[in-house]
């Protein structure tokens, strides 16, 4: 199934699912649905409601070659620790087999996403291109993909000893690779494993330096987002 978050949903994407018989769970944003609202005000948790496609975007029914514009779906109230309230929608409209309380769980599971984000724009600079031409533009995305898809395979041994080392090893917390430190060896051995073909002293130093810098899972930790005010650059730095 899909799990998206507050960007993503939109009547045409839902539409398109449900033709698709894709299963779905999409955060929504606040005052996004007018029927979000009202279970919100009235203090509803479960919900299934129907939504109909919007005449701009009615082309769909006849693409799948479906008679009727509506969309079924449900809205499901997430209730956080911190007293706040989110909305999601979801297919999966089986009260029994899938109860209120498991989507909280369910809308987490995209933080790997969230953390995989953060890895390609802010530890491995993917917007920072060397030049502004489409060429060279793929081929900066193309590498940093690359790096990326490697690091994660040079990672893979290392990452399975430590998980086998959680099960057998009684301590106060399991460990974990730290993702931007594997980026920054991949970095550092990257010419002599692939210019100066020293293969087996690299691959030994990515282990040794992985398996002694793991770090802590820190179960249910959370810390309040600090939202800076954006300024705009300055004129001396404008882009051209």
């Amino acid at each position: 199934m899909l799990l998206l978050d507050r960007g993503y949903p939109s009547l045409s994407l839902l539409f398109i699912l449900q033709q698709k018989c894709i299963n779905y769970c999409v955060r929504l944003k606040d005052g996004w649905w007018k029927e979000a609202q009202a279970m919100l005000q009235k203090g509803e948790k479960d919900k299934i409601v129907t939504f109909t496609l919007p005449p701009k975007d009615r082309h769909l029914q006849k693409e799948y070659l479906v008679a009727s514009p509506d969309i079924k779906c449900r809205l499901v109230v997430i209730e956080l620790e911190n007293g706040e309230q989110e909305v999601v929608c979801t297919s999966l409209c089986n009260r029994k087999k899938y109860p209120r309380t498991c989507f909280k769980e369910l809308y987490h599971y995209r933080w790997n996403i969230e953390e995989g984000y953060k890895l390609f724009k802010c530890r491995i600079g993917l917007e920072a291109f060397s030049g502004k031409t489409a060429r060279n533009i793929r081929q900066d995305f193309q590498a940093k993909v690359f790096m990326m898809t490697m690091c994660a395979a040079l990672s893979f041994p290392i990452e399975e000893k430590v998980r086998a080392e959680n099960k057998v090893t009684i301590n106060k917390h399991s460990r974990q690779i730290n993702r931007t430190n594997a980026l920054a060896i991949c970095k550092e051995v990257w010419t002599g494993l692939w210019i100066h073909s020293i293969i087996a002293k690299s691959l030994d130093a990515i282990d040794n330096i992985l398996h002694k810098t793991c770090e802590c899972i820190r179960l249910g930790r959370k810390f309040p987002r600090k939202h800076k005010i954006k300024k705009p650059p300055a004129m001396e730095y404008k882009q051209l």
